[in-house]
C-alpha cells in the first residue's frame, strides 16, 4: 500500500523578517499613496466608482499583497524591526516523471 498521501509534506525552516524592514512593504505603501491620490482627484472616475470604495479597494489590495508576501520564500511577520522568527514552510519538490511502458 502506498502511504505517500498519508504523510505530511516535508517542511523547510525559513526566517521571517519584520514587515517594517521589508522593501516590498515600503514600496507597496508608497504605491498605495501614489495611486489613491490621483484617483481621488479624477472626477471622471468618481462617476463610476464612489470615492469611499476607491479607498477600500486600495486598502484591500494592500492587505492582500501583504498577505501574499507572508507566504513567499522570504516571509515577513509583524515583529519588531531587527528581529526574525522561524517559520515552517512546506517544501516544494519537483514532480517525478514516469515513462510509459
Amino acid at each position: 500500500m502506498n502511504d505517500d498521501f498519508a504523510r505530511p509534506p516535508p517542511t523547510v525552516t525559513y526566517f521571517a523578517i519584520s514587515i517594517l524592514n521589508s522593501r516590498t512593504f515600503r514600496i507597496n505603501t508608497f504605491l498605495l499613496f501614489a495611486t489613491v491620490v490621483p484617483l481621488l482627484a479624477d472626477p471622471g472616475l468618481l462617476t463610476y466608482i464612489p470615492p469611499q470604495y476607491l479607498v477600500l479597494y486600495a486598502a484591500a489590495v494592500k492587505v492582500l499583497n501583504i498577505y501574499l508576501r507572508t507566504i513567499t520564500v522570504r516571509p515577513v511577520a509583524i515583529i519588531p524591526p531587527g528581529e526574525t522568527v522561524a517559520v515552517e514552510v512546506a517544501k516544494i519538490v519537483p514532480p517525478t516523471t514516469t515513462e510509459a511502458d
